[in-house]
C-alpha cells in the first residue's frame, strides 16, 4: 500500500514553484541541496492517465484473456520444455578459452 504524500501548495513561493513546473516540464528529477547537504529529492508526478485505468477494461478485453488460457495445450510438451529449459540453463554462457 502506498504511503499518502503531504501536498504543499508552491503557488506563492515563486522559485519553488519554478523548479517544480520545470521538473514537470522536463519529466527529470532534481535532487535540492543547501551547501553540502542533500536535503530532498523533486520528482514529475505522471499523469493519471497515463495509468492504466482498470476500471475501463471492456468485456471484450476479458473474453479475450480468458480465451488466451490453455493456448500452448496440444502445441508444446511442458515437461520436455521444462527439461530442456533446465539443460540450456547448464551450458556454459562462453566458448571454451583457448590459451
Amino acid at each position: 500500500m502506498a504511503r499518502e504524500l503531504t501536498p504543499i501548495d508552491v503557488t506563492d513561493t515563486p522559485d519553488l514553484l519554478r523548479v517544480a513546473e520545470e521538473v514537470h516540464r522536463s519529466g527529470c528529477a532534481r535532487l535540492l541541496r543547501r551547501a553540502d547537504v542533500d536535503l530532498a529529492v523533486l520528482t514529475p508526478v505522471l499523469a493519471t492517465n497515463k495509468r492504466r485505468d482498470r476500471s475501463r477494461t471492456s468485456e471484450a478485453d476479458r473474453a479475450a484473456f480468458l480465451s488466451s488460457a490453455g493456448g500452448w495445450q496440444g502445441n508444446v510438451d511442458v515437461d520436455t520444455f521444462l527439461n530442456d529449459n533446465e539443460r540450456s540453463r547448464r551450458l556454459p554462457a562462453r566458448p571454451p578459452l583457448e590459451l
